[in-house]
């Protein structure tokens, strides 16, 4: 699998314009993707970079997969009138490619998608990791020991080029901060070692949006 990830600046960036993106998705994207074969994994909205930012993740089987969809798209009516209307909401965007992490299968996002069905979760936590240079083999290394939380990360990605040493995990908790705690002997054993390969990481929570089909 590969994943299409867009990243879009809401403007005006104000609730109702957000509402009116979701609403376009609704009405226009996610038609539009099940005509052209593919699906929105993931969407989650975030104010820690801008407020009301959007992100989306739609999966693909691989770049043949992705290049038919292209193609196809630039023929689609509907596709057509979701990218004009988008370019009225969401003028600033970016996009990239990521594939997944080899010891967080796409099956396990896929389970936790099945799951979310029955027991919805709105808010999941997003971490970016920057891992050392050549130190990517003891990070993998460090996903494979399963525990009660690697359990907990539902899909696991990095960019298929420009940042080799980062890596975006998804987790199915999340847990707001309640202020400054001490560390305590649990954070100093999970955080101990893995500091050592990954000394920087940016973590938030995000609000999934009603046309993601994890939610």
């Amino acid at each position: 699998m590969i994943y299409l990830e867009e990243t879009f600046n809401i403007l005006p960036a104000h609730p109702m314009n957000l509402d009116r993106f979701v609403a376009l998705a609704q009405e226009r994207l996610i038609p539009a993707c099940k005509r052209l074969g593919t699906k929105v994994v993931a969407a989650w909205t975030s104010n820690v970079e801008w407020f009301s930012q959007v992100n989306q993740i739609m999966e693909f089987k691989d770049m043949e997969a992705l290049k038919k969809f292209r193609k196809d798209a630039s023929n689609d009516s509907g596709w057509g009138e979701y990218a004009a209307e988008l370019e009225e909401i969401a003028p600033e965007r970016r996009t990239r490619l990521l594939e997944p992490l080899g010891p967080i299968p796409p099956e396990d996002l896929h389970k936790a998608i099945e799951e979310s069905k029955k027991s919805p979760i709105k808010v999941y936590g997003l971490a970016t990791l920057e891992v050392n240079p050549n130190m990517m083999p003891q990070f993998i290394q460090g996903l494979e020991v399963k525990s009660p939380i690697t359990d907990l990360i539902i899909a696991s990605w990095r960019p298929i080029g420009g940042h080799p040493n980062e890596v975006i995990d998804l987790w199915k908790i999340y847990s707001a901060p309640q202020g400054y705690q001490p560390a305590n002997d649990f954070m100093k054993q999970f955080f101990s070692p893995l500091r050592d390969i990954a000394p920087k990481e940016h973590y938030r929570g995000v609000s999934m949006l009603p046309y993601s089909e994890l939610l």
